[in-house]
């Protein structure tokens, strides 16, 4: 005798509940897979913005830092760039031109006004910055507020000043201008030896020379040398150039 089977009854007009097929269960694990990547992604975030956190406040301060104020007087300034224009004006015609000193206090007087009379960008820099010549070092000192160089949802530049000093050598030789930094200082500690001694093998103006124009300019000293204080570039004889 065959077995007999008991139908499955459902009521009038009603048919049997489907199985969930294999397109619900993958959005499922579809959506669990986003949920991990997506939390994942926010704790590493997390993390790291806690680190860039806690650097910023390890190497900025509350408060700026007063920096020497030269003010220097129009017709000092004025003289100063009569001074420029007629050493590029001689370069121009070719004639033998003196050696063109500058001090700190010139370049101090060059850098104020650029930044008043340039961008608003330029304007940020206003008051941040003081340049001087020592020995044979071009020697700088900055404080800016860090939420004007670093604005970046969730890092707290807010309030925060970066201040630092930075020394810098620099020598043209065979046409080749080199800048590189010698010392340099973040809220009053210097960069770890490791770092500087990378930073020291950088030369600040490699890329500047690429520039067929910048190299041009460049071609027509003979020599850029820092000594005694001051700033001395001396420009190729006419019969040289």
């Amino acid at each position: 005798m065959e077995e007999m089977t008991t139908p499955t009854i459902t009521p009038s007009g009603t048919t049997p509940p489907k199985g969930r097929g294999c397109f619900f269960y993958g959005c499922i694990i579809s959506l669990v897979f986003v949920f991990v990547i997506g939390t994942t992604f926010v704790l590493v975030m997390g993390h790291y913005i806690k680190l860039w956190n806690a650097k910023i406040a390890e190497y900025t301060d509350t408060q700026p830092m007063a920096l020497p104020h030269e003010e220097m007087p129009a017709e000092e300034l004025k003289a100063l760039k009569d001074r420029l224009s007629a050493f590029s004006q001689a370069l121009d015609a070719g004639s033998n031109a003196p050696p063109l000193v500058l001090t700190g206090r010139d370049l101090n007087g060059l850098l104020n006004d650029a930044f008043s009379s340039g961008t608003a960008q330029m304007k940020t820099f206003q008051n941040g910055l003081h340049v001087g010549v020592g020995g044979d070092r071009i020697e700088g000192q900055v404080s800016l507020r860090a939420d004007k160089i670093l604005r970046v949802p969730f890092i707290h530049t807010e309030g925060r000043y970066l201040n630092g000093a930075v020394a810098f050598k620099a020598m043209l030789t065979n046409q080749q201008l080199s800048v590189f930094i010698d010392a340099l200082e973040v809220k009053g500690k210097p960069l770890p030896d490791e770092l500087m001694s990378h930073l020291r093998q950088v030369n600040f103006t490699q890329g500047m020379q690429n520039n067929p124009s910048n190299a041009a300019a460049i071609s027509r000293f003979e020599t850029i040398q820092i000594k005694d204080g001051k700033i001395v570039i001396t420009p190729k004889k006419p019969e040289a150039q």
